[in-house]
């Protein structure tokens, strides 16, 4: 009979404790994921997702997005590392694809670069890079010497 009522009693405690410091299975709307459609972006369109600039779309946040190998990736969970005052902000709003292939947060270019001359090691270097962050940051578009005709302007 004691064993059943300290299993009651444990239920109930757990069960305050949940309430009462808000265990939520849900995350505060900072956190939710932004369900962003994917476009294409210029050099001149990423440079304003340097984390400096409040974005309306990006729920008013200063966003943070860094091309890899063409893709546009949302860097803005990592902006302790991406943004402003981090060891990578040199990437910020940037096509980061040489720079990260060559392992230098100073090689970034302000004209269009498609990188064809890097080596094949620092393309291995770079796929990596750009591999892990496949799995960590969604991507947000491509980034293109000029926008298609069918691009939404």
């Amino acid at each position: 009979m004691d064993y059943a009522l300290n299993i009651a009693l444990g239920g109930i405690a757990v069960y305050i404790v949940y309430k009462l410091f808000g265990f939520d299975r849900r995350l505060p709307k900072s956190l939710e994921p932004l369900d962003l459609p994917q476009r294409e972006f210029t050099l001149e369109e990423l440079r304003k997702y340097d984390g400096t600039n409040i974005i309306a779309e990006h729920r008013n946040e200063k966003a943070i997005y860094i091309a890899v190998d063409g893709d546009v990736f949302d860097m803005t969970s990592g902006a302790t590392f991406y943004g402003p005052g981090g060891p990578y902000e040199g990437f910020a709003g940037r096509d980061a694809t040489r720079g990260l292939g060559t392992m230098s947060v100073g090689l970034v270019s302000e004209e269009w670069d498609d990188c064809k001359d890097l080596s094949d090691e620092a393309r291995n270097i770079m796929l990596e890079w750009k591999e892990k962050f496949s799995h960590k940051y969604p991507i947000r578009g491509k980034l293109v010497e000029k926008k298609s005709n069918t691009a939404e302007k």
